[in-house]
């Protein structure tokens, strides 16, 4: 499927950042040219935290399980741009089932690991799913059970599959099919030509401005054109050892891990994130080159890192960046606009997190994958320290909308820059900080899942004992932000946060929507159009920490 306009593909593929090469074309080279090198590996203690024990592949190994794989997709009657949803955490099967359907044609839409119910059922629905494959546990969570109450509301969707041993009814265990149709599974090789990495490879998702879950569509091209951005900037070498702590889903996994990881022909290290000193174990035990860590942890993991390993740095727009200094070490911080782009910036020596700049970030030979412009309310440009909207263009933004989404979420397009939901402070060269309005979107990010603040606003003032409530987001130092409620009880009522989180349970909510604090007030502040003040409790629950 395409759906980027003509012009679009004729503009980049003439610069040189788009070509004919898409992901899986990638993968196979390498196996071609190296195929006893590791490709995959496991995290050791993978059987602690999910199903499975822990497993090493070669490229040539992997890719005969992928192949195998794609087949078995075409032989469940999955054609070309039919759309497949993954919820798995972070594992090797993760990622061979993700190139296998892209060998077989299909269209990836990963979900966020902490939704469940009304979201995975919403998001499903909206991409035109035909099968879902998810995992059995996740540490304590059964993610299984999510998945099969979800997929009951589904029109159209034919499979539910599932890892591990411990499947409920309802799901078709995967690895159960595979041993059933045996070793002769015709292959799948989708004929595309000199288009391949023009089609739709992906659907990951944030917030629309209706507050509900909004695709964003990426071609093989688009991803490649990110994954580069973080390529230029670490200049990770072939062969690179890398350690993803993300899962394969989003600008930080899939750009910032899995196609630097195609693109360098390299070893793939997935990580489970129990802890921040877990991550530098793990790089230290396999020498690692590269490793992908949380903005607001990079010193942490650095200060255990043994050698001159790379650091990317993700940076959620909105979390405040640390002044912590990190020397000795390469690092690259990488800004995520949404799920839109994802700006990667080498450290030039002062060893901060510097500002964006609202240049050209540019690529091989100048061609821009991604660039950034502020925009005042009236349109004009920005040149001096005011609020302004974001805007973003380049070889990495994807610029048509999904057919199943509704038009009005998807951002308004002007000179080729997409109006994001962010808005900025900018000098006229640089950005300083990036923010969600909280007054005219009623929606934040929370370890990079979008919340929609006023539904949560609803569902938490449904409880029995509250006559008010409102979510918003408070500072911390790991995630960058949390979740908090604000509550006012009814009157002779007292708030039992037990109740109360097994009315969330009830309502299966996703894990994001979980607070992880509650700050009791007399009434909650709005504005005169009747909107949240966020702000103001954010401030108010910072008053009180350092009031002790």
């Amino acid at each position: 499927m395409i759906l980027s306009p003509a012009s679009t593909i004729e503009r980049n593929h003439a610069s040189g950042v788009w070509g004919r090469v898409a992901l899986d074309a990638l993968f196979r080279k390498t196996t071609t040219k190296h195929p006893e090198r590791i490709a995959l590996a496991d995290e050791p203690n993978r059987a602690s935290w999910t199903s499975g024990e822990p497993r090493s592949l070669t490229y040539a190994e992997a890719d005969a399980e992928i192949s195998r794989l794609a087949g078995l997709f075409k032989a469940l009657g999955l054609t070309p741009d039919s759309v497949i949803g993954l919820q798995l955490p972070n594992t090797t099967d993760a990622v061979i089932i993700v190139l296998a359907a892209l060998r077989a044609g299909l269209i990836v839409t990963p979900l966020p690991l902490v939704w469940r119910g009304r979201e995975i059922a919403d998001s499903l629905s909206m991409a035109s799913a035909k099968a879902v494959i998810t995992t059995d546990r996740l540490e304590s969570a059964v993610a299984a059970d999510w998945m099969r109450d979800a997929a009951v509301e589904v029109f159209g969707l034919r499979y539910v599959l599932g890892l591990g041993e411990d499947l409920p009814d309802g799901l078709v265990s995967l690895s159960a099919v595979l041993n059933e149709v045996g070793d002769e599974i015709p292959p799948a090789d989708i004929v595309r030509g000199e288009k391949a990495a023009d089609h739709l490879a992906t659907l990951t998702w944030t917030i629309g401005a209706s507050g509900k879950p909004l695709p964003v569509p990426r071609t093989h091209n688009h991803w490649v054109a990110a994954g580069l951005a973080t390529m230029l900037e670490s200049r990770i070498g072939d062969g690179a050892h890398i350690v993803l702590p993300y899962s394969v889903a989003g600008l930080a996994g899939i750009g910032s891990g899995l196609v630097p990881w195609l693109l360098s022909a390299g070893t793939l290290h997935l990580h489970h994130p129990e802890n921040v000193a877990s991550i530098a174990r793990h790089a230290n035990a396999v020498n690692a080159d590269f490793v992908v860590v949380p903005g607001p942890l990079a010193k942490r993991v650095s200060d255990g890192l043994e050698g001159k390993t790379t650091l990317a740095a993700v940076w959620q727009a909105g979390a405040e960046r640390s002044n912590d200094a990190i020397s000795g070490r390469t690092v690259v911080d990488v800004t995520l606009i949404q799920e839109f782009a994802a700006m990667a910036t080498r450290r030039a020596g002062e060893t901060y997190a510097q500002d964006l700049p609202l240049a050209r970030r540019e690529g091989t030979g100048g061609i821009s994958v991604a660039e950034l412009k502020l925009d005042t309310p009236d349109g004009a440009s920005s040149s001096g320290s005011g609020a302004a909207s974001l805007l973003v263009r380049g070889a990495m933004v994807p610029d048509a909308a999904w057919p199943g989404a509704p038009s009005a979420d998807w951002p308004d397009a002007a000179d080729g820059y997409l109006r994001t939901r962010l808005i900025g402070l900018g000098d006229g060269k640089t950005i300083s900080h990036l923010d969600i309005n909280p007054f005219l979107d009623n929606s934040g990010l929370v370890g990079g899942i979008s919340l929609d603040l006023a539904a949560l606003d609803a569902l938490y003032k449904g409880f029995e004992d509250l006559y008010d409530a409102a979510a918003f987001l408070g500072a911390d130092p790991v995630l960058g932000t949390r979740l908090y409620t604000a509550i006012v009880a009814k009157p002779g009522a007292s708030f039992d946060e037990s109740a109360f989180e097994t009315y969330l349970a009830d309502a299966k909510v996703g894990l994001q929507a979980l607070p992880s604090g509650y700050m009791a007030v007399d009434s909650i502040p709005r504005s005169d159009a009747g909107l949240v003040n966020r702000k103001a409790l954010e401030n108010r629950l910072q008053d009180l920490r350092e009031a002790g």
